[in-house]
């Protein structure tokens, strides 16, 4: 209890040193950066707060010209310490600083202007104009000033050009003068060249005109004259009045006002081509007179303006300029119109240069009871001249250490619990990590930003003890929640895998099983993407026949989400195919992961899995009644052989004995018999009880059937003959090898052989043949049952099953089952066929193909 009490306390005094080395850290690292960076350690306090306090000038500057004329502004600005004058000059030179006349607006009395010096005085200068507003130029002292003019902006000296885009809300046509205007802030400025196209009798010619502003007229520069031979044939064959009445014979009839109309239309044509003429190239035309002929400015058609705009005649806005003053005609070419139909016109601009006039104030003159700029800046110079005194650089140093000290133990003794082996995670560190250090960042910067904005807001800044308390706190909850979270992290890189409880990576392996899945299961989604790529493309031709923005990009989004669940759907479709697949061809234990799967495929899924534990378990109830039906086999006979020995060696001492009465000695003849009949059912009992169970040992070799069947069979060659059955052997020439145990080959053959002796008809023929293929070897035996056999071939391989269901005849119905077990074990199949008094029985193996070597080996022995 002392021990887990001691190593709590450590931890907070580790979590206490931690933070608060960590706000000194970061307080005492800003210090320095600043120092640096603002040259803290490089100058006195004096010359930082007089820096500082130019600055405020030049703020309070801006100001005092904005509220010029405004008296309690300016005596706002007074009540914080700055005192300022404006005056009004190109430049200070000649200008008497100590005179209260030369200000425009001061606020500072006749005796403080008086003794005022020059080598004080802070200047800020601005330059006022009508199209740029107010803008400084330059700011210092008086001095540094003094001759500024010569370096100001041309754009803002008085009387300098500028060159400003307007909007030409209409294009006007003087019916009067046949001039082209562009009105634009009331404005009227003449089109200064352009284009016009006209078709006449048998030629069509473009005439290009320029504005001459002297003239104030429209002058021929160019004309360009193309064959229209189409308009030549086309009007000849309207106007030719020979031709019309040589046709006459036709009884084609022209009317009178026909031939007149084309008369006109010659005559027309000839005016207009004068008036576009003039008096020839770098002639004034005067383009109002066509207004009485058949092409005034409604049919002119396109026409372009200075080479950039193009528009039809009609839509002109016809006007009188002459009801205009002349101030609202442009008659100067200082405009012209740019690509992006705007009017580009050159304007004087009038500027006035100001210049504000301030002092600095020293520290013993600024009033500390007031919002004053130089009091926010002069206690943060102070404060910070305070804290670097004390030898910042060996505080930031010890700051560090005990930083780095406390946060090595924090993160040796995080995720460590009592009575837990391991490392042990809490809530806090089971959140995705990138979305913890999303969260983090997201927190700290809000408690940053309301750092900021709350001391500026609520004013505390003007209370030393308020702001470094309400920072503290703030630093302490900051470095709270970073220490934690890095704590957080060290846990995750104990337990190992932490890269796993991120979002990113969730993300990263949803891609890659994807990924995975569709290469997986390629060969399935290749068709299917066929499918649905042709129906899309279908749609699209469709689509794109109507087309709508917003459409296509609708239908493309819903191809996307119907393209990806199709494929996911046609994997957990290929995912239920595969485990139905399994468990038809008998992989009981092959389970479906139906955690991914949607709806009725997760349903299907989970039945299949039942159908998989239902059928395991059938298997499993059938396998363990199979072996204990094994086991009491065996552990009955093992009972049974015991006591069964000693009868037969009781009997067999018996028969050695001379007995005088013939009964006991056909008692014990019986006795003999039914021992020895008990203690082969007993033995075959163990053989079959191991056969079935797989516990016999197998030692396979190469063996030539023929050779191995010739041999066994000559074996039962007597008791064939005695039991009065022939026996036919049929095989082919050439060797035939197998791979088999010939121990339980020869068991197979006897239990079979034995059969045929007990069970076949007096006087009839034993056939066995073998046959072969390029693949299995067939060894068959057949015979004609003695006893009818009422019974299939499967119920005689089952143990106890005798083809005589009376059960009259001898054996206990165990030997074909025990050739069916060892014909399993040794690697072959055994079917019995049973039809009528026939009986077959049918042993299959599989041929093993000698490599040439083995062939020529066996040849020479």
């Amino acid at each position: 209890m002392k021990k887990l009490k001691a190593s709590i306390i450590a931890k907070i005094i580790a979590w206490v040193l931690c933070i608060v080395s960590t706000v000194g850290s970061i307080v005492l690292g800003i210090f320095i950066l600043i120092g640096v960076s603002d040259e803290f350690f490089y100058k006195t306090r004096e010359e930082m707060l007089k820096n500082a306090y130019t600055n405020v000038n030049l703020n309070y500057s801006m100001q005092a010209y904005e509220n010029m004329g405004n008296n309690t502004f300016s005596q706002q600005l007074r009540d914080r310490s700055f005192k300022y004058g404006i005056v009004q000059s190109d430049n200070l030179k000649g200008i008497d600083l100590n005179d209260i006349q030369s200000y425009l607006s001061t606020n500072m009395t006749d005796e403080e202007i008086k003794t005022m010096d020059a080598d004080n005085f802070y200047v800020l200068q601005l330059t006022q104009n009508d199209r740029y507003g107010v803008n400084w130029s330059s700011w210092g002292c008086y001095h540094d000033v003094l001759d500024i003019k010569a370096n100001v902006d041309p754009y803002f000296e008085e009387g300098s050009k500028d060159w400003i885009g307007v909007y030409a809300d209409h294009i006007c046509y003087d019916e009067e003068k046949g001039i082209i205007y562009y009105r634009a802030d009331g404005k009227y400025y003449p089109v200064q060249k352009f284009k016009l196209n006209y078709k006449s009798n048998d030629e069509a010619s473009t005439y290009y005109y320029s504005y001459d502003f002297e003239q104030k007229g429209y002058r021929l520069f160019l004309k360009n004259t193309e064959d229209n031979a189409d308009a030549s044939v086309s009007i000849a064959a309207e106007l030719d009045t020979e031709n019309l009445v040589e046709e006459a014979e036709t009884e084609i009839q022209i009317p009178e006002d026909a031939k007149q109309n084309a008369e006109s239309t010659y005559e027309d044509s000839d005016k207009i081509e004068t008036i576009l003429n003039g008096n020839g190239i770098d002639s004034i035309v005067n383009l109002a007179e066509l207004e009485d002929t058949s092409f005034n400015h409604n049919n002119w058609g396109e026409i372009l303006l200075d080479d950039i705009r193009s528009i039809d005649g009609s839509e002109l806005t016809v006007i009188n300029a002459g009801g205009y003053s002349e101030d609202n005609i442009v008659n100067k070419p200082g405009y012209y119109l740019n690509e992006n139909y705007t009017l580009i016109v050159e304007e004087t601009v009038n500027s006035q240069n100001y210049w504000v006039v301030s002092i600095v104030p020293e520290y013993s003159e600024i009033n500390m009871n007031t919002d004053s700029q130089y009091y926010e800046t002069g206690w943060i110079i102070n404060f910070y001249y305070d804290v670097i005194d004390k030898n910042v650089f060996q505080g930031f140093g010890i700051s560090i250490f005990v930083m780095a000290l406390s946060f090595v133990f924090l993160a040796s003794a995080v995720g460590h619990r009592k009575g837990q082996e391991g490392i042990v995670l809490r809530m806090f560190d089971r959140v995705p990590i990138d979305l913890l250090c999303a969260l983090v960042c997201f927190a700290e910067f809000v408690l940053f930003a309301a750092g900021v904005f709350g001391v500026i807001e609520t004013e505390i800044w003007r209370c030393y003890g308020a702001v470094i308390t309400f920072y503290g706190l703030l630093g302490v909850i900051m470095s709270a929640i970073g220490i934690g979270t890095l704590l957080s992290i060290c846990v995750r890189i104990k337990a190992g895998k932490w890269w796993r409880n991120s979002i990113c990576y969730r993300i990263y392996s949803f891609i890659r099983n994807m990924f995975a899945g569709i290469i997986r299961h390629i060969d399935l989604l290749w068709k299917i993407a066929i499918v649905i790529g042709f129906v899309s493309f279908a749609e699209f031709v469709v689509l794109i026949s109507f087309y709508r923005d917003n459409q296509v990009l609708l239908w493309f989004l819903e191809k996307l989400i119907i393209c990806a669940v199709i494929f996911i759907l046609a994997v957990q479709m290929h995912e239920l195919q595969k485990a139905s697949r399994h468990m038809a061809e008998g992989d009981l234990s092959y389970k479906i992961n139906t955690g991914k799967m949607f709806w009725e495929c997760r349903k299907h899924g989970e039945n299949l899995n039942k159908i998989s534990e239902g059928m395991s378990k059938a298997v499993d109830e059938r396998m363990k009644s199979e072996r204990f039906k094994t086991e009491l086999i065996t552990n009955v006979s093992h009972d049974i052989k015991t006591p069964l020995t000693s009868i037969i060696n009781y009997v067999d001492l018996l028969s050695k004995e001379e007995l005088k009465n013939e009964k006991a000695a056909e008692y014990l003849e019986v006795l003999q018999r039914q021992s020895s009949k008990l203690k082969k059912l007993t033995e075959d009992l163990v053989e079959a009880s191991k056969a079935s169970s797989g516990s016999l040992p197998v030692d396979s070799q190469k063996m030539e059937a023929g050779v191995f069947v010739t041999q066994t069979v000559g074996e039962f060659e007597e008791k064939l003959s005695l039991a009065g059955l022939e026996l036919i052997v049929s095989k082919q020439d050439e060797p035939v090898y197998i791979m088999a145990d010939g121990r339980h080959m020869w068991r197979v053959i006897d239990n079979l052989m034995n059969n045929i002796c007990k069970y076949a008809q007096p006087g009839s023929r034993v056939y066995v043949n073998l046959d072969a293929n390029d693949k299995e070897v067939c060894l068959t035996f057949r015979n004609i049952s003695k006893y009818p056999l009422n019974i299939s071939g499967d119920e005689l391989m089952e143990r106890f099953i005798r083809g005589d269901k009376s059960r009259n005849t001898e054996g206990h119905g165990l030997g074909l089952s025990i050739a069916q077990s060892l014909i399993k074990l040794i690697g072959g199949n055994m079917d019995i066929v049973v039809d009528g008094d026939l009986f077959k029985v049918v042993l299959t193996f599989n041929r093993y193909m000698p490599n040439p070597m083995e062939i020529i080996e066996a040849e020479k022995e």
